[in-house]
């Protein structure tokens, strides 16, 4: 069984090229009100909600601004990878709403992945813009 069967993100892909993409993630356990990362800081993973759900948040001196919620089979933190305009910082707050299990594919497991299996990079990207265009 493969960390990535219950993601349907995924499901277009063929067994063999989840299972290879597996073995590029780990998953983690956020509790409530966990902070997963910080606006501004650094790009290093990209996120896969597999269960719970999280929040996207821009935090202002004396209110936050709640941008949307993230629930099970959506991405977080993919902005700062794929729009080729921003520098690899992250453009908002994310924090756990409940507890949340999340996939983790670390920067260095993407470039390593778009080196190694450029067919199944190339998937990946193509699954992110087609999810992109019809939320």
């Amino acid at each position: 069984m493969s960390i990535l069967d219950t993601v349907e993100l995924f499901n277009s892909l063929n067994d063999t090229d989840r299972d290879t993409l597996s073995l590029y993630c780990q998953e983690r356990l956020l509790l409530t009100e966990e902070i997963l990362f910080h606006e501004w800081d650094d790009a290093v993973a990209l996120y896969i909600v597999k269960s719970g759900s999280l929040k996207a948040y821009k935090e202002r001196s004396d209110w936050e601004v709640i941008l949307w919620y993230i629930t099970a089979n959506e991405l977080a933190g993919e902005m700062a990878f794929f729009d080729t305009s921003s520098a690899k910082k992250r453009m908002a707050s994310i924090r756990a709403v409940e507890d949340t299990l999340v996939v983790v594919i670390m920067d260095y497991a993407i470039l390593e992945l778009s080196k190694k299996h450029p067919e199944m990079y190339e998937k990946i990207v193509n699954i992110m813009i087609e999810r992109k265009k019809n939320s």
